[in-house]
C-alpha cells in the first residue's frame, strides 16, 4: 500500500506532467509570433521544471529535461534560421562560441561544466540544464562563497543552480550567492555546516547525518537522512521522508544582516509566514506528532557568540563545528 506521501508526490508528478506538456505547446505556438517571449517562457518553464524536482521522480526529471533541451535547441535553431534569410551578405554568420568554466580550489572543489553562447544578436541563450555551481568531495575545509564565484559572475540577474555533494567535517557559506540561486541540491552531507542566505526557490537534502544546515527558501525537503538540525525561513510546509532525529528551529536572528534582510525582501521571502515548524513528515500516517522531528527550546539553541563565528576571518571551521554540530548530536 502507498503511503500518502507517495500518492501525493505522484498526484503533483502528474499534475506537472501535463502543464508542463501545455506550457511546450504554448511556446511552439508563441515563437512564431515573439521569438523573445519564447525564450522569456522556455527560462520560466526551465525554473519550474528545477523546482519541481523536488516531487519528480528520477525517469520524469530526466525525461522532461531531456524534452526541454529539445524544445530549447528547436527555438535556437529557428532564430537562428530567422537572422540568416534576413542577412544580407553572403558571408556565412558566425558560430555561436562555447565557453566551459571550470573551477577548482585547494579544497577540492569541483565545477560542472556549463556552456554558454550567445545569438548573433549578442544576446546570451538561456544556461544548458545542469547546476551553474557544483562542489563534490569536500573533507576538513572552509568553502566560502568567493571560492564559488570562480565559476561565473557573482550577482547575476540569471538564477543559477547550486549542488553540494560528498561533504565530511566542513563548513560551507554560500550566502554570496544566495540571492541568484533557484535550487540548492545536497547529498551525502557529513558532520557539516551549510549556510545559506534566502532565496525563491527550493532545497533539497538527501543521505545526510550529523549536520547543521541554515537556510531560507519556499520548498524544502529532507529525504534518508538523521540527526539533522535546520535553521530554516520556509513559506511553504518542510517535508521530510525516511528521516529521524530532525530538528528545526527559526532563520537566526543573529544572522540576519542588513543585507541578508534586504535578500529577504528581493526574493519575496519575508512578506510570507515562515512554516519552518509545520512539517509535514511523509512516513508519519498518524494523528499524534511525529517522533521524528522537533522544535527544541530556545535555551537550547545556540548563542549570538556562537553564531559569530560564521563571520570570523579565521576561519575555526573545528571550534564552529564543535559548537554547532557536535553539541547538537545531544538530542533532546
Amino acid at each position: 500500500m502507498a503511503s500518502a506521501g507517495s500518492a501525493a508526490n505522484a498526484a503533483a508528478a502528474a499534475k506537472f506532467w501535463d502543464y508542463f506538456q501545455q506550457q511546450k505547446e504554448a511556446i511552439n505556438a508563441l515563437a512564431v509570433l515573439s521569438k523573445d517571449d519564447a525564450s522569456q517562457k522556455i527560462r520560466d518553464l526551465d525554473s519550474s521544471l528545477r523546482e519541481a524536482f523536488i516531487y519528480l521522480p528520477p525517469y520524469d526529471q530526466k525525461r522532461l529535461s531531456k524534452d526541454l533541451d529539445e524544445l530549447r535547441g528547436q527555438h535556437h535553431q529557428q532564430r537562428s534560421t530567422s537572422k540568416q534569410q534576413g542577412f544580407r551578405f553572403k558571408s556565412a554568420v558566425a558560430k555561436p562560441n562555447n565557453a566551459l568554466a571550470t573551477a577548482s580550489s585547494s579544497v577540492t572543489a569541483a565545477a560542472s561544466e556549463q556552456p554558454s553562447s550567445a545569438d548573433s544578436d549578442g544576446q546570451a541563450s538561456p544556461p544548458a540544464t545542469g547546476p551553474s555551481h557544483k562542489y563534490t568531495g569536500i573533507s576538513d575545509s572552509w568553502v566560502g562563497a568567493d571560492m564559488l564565484s570562480l565559476l561565473g559572475e557573482v550577482g547575476t540577474a540569471s538564477p543559477t543552480d547550486c549542488e553540494l555533494r560528498d561533504i565530511t567535517n566542513s563548513v560551507v557559506d554560500l550566502r554570496q550567492i544566495s540571492h541568484s540561486l533557484r535550487a540548492l541540491n545536497c547529498h551525502r552531507i557529513q558532520n557539516s555546516i551549510v549556510i545559506c542566505g534566502p532565496f525563491a526557490g527550493s532545497v533539497t537534502v538527501r543521505d545526510s547525518n550529523n549536520c547543521v544546515l541554515v537556510l531560507g527558501a519556499r520548498q524544502f525537503r529532507l529525504e534518508n537522512s538523521q540527526g539533522v538540525d535546520v535553521y530554516l525561513y520556509c513559506t511553504s510546509h518542510p517535508i521530510i521522508e525516511k528521516s529521524s532525529g530532525i530538528r528545526f528551529a527559526p532563520y537566526p536572528a543573529e544572522l540576519q544582516t542588513p543585507r541578508i534582510e534586504q535578500e529577504f525582501g528581493t526574493s519575496q521571502l519575508g512578506l510570507q509566514p515562515n512554516s519552518f515548524d509545520r512539517v509535514d513528515d511523509f512516513n508519519w500516517l498518524k494523528r499524534q506528532a511525529s517522533p521524528n522531528w522537533s522544535i527544541p527550546q530556545a535555551s537550547a539553541l545556540p548563542s549570538a557568540d556562537v553564531w559569530s563565528l560564521l563571520d570570523d576571518t579565521s576561519k575555526p571551521r573545528e571550534k564552529l563545528i564543535q559548537a554547532l554540530v557536535a553539541t547538537s548530536q545531544e538530542r533532546e
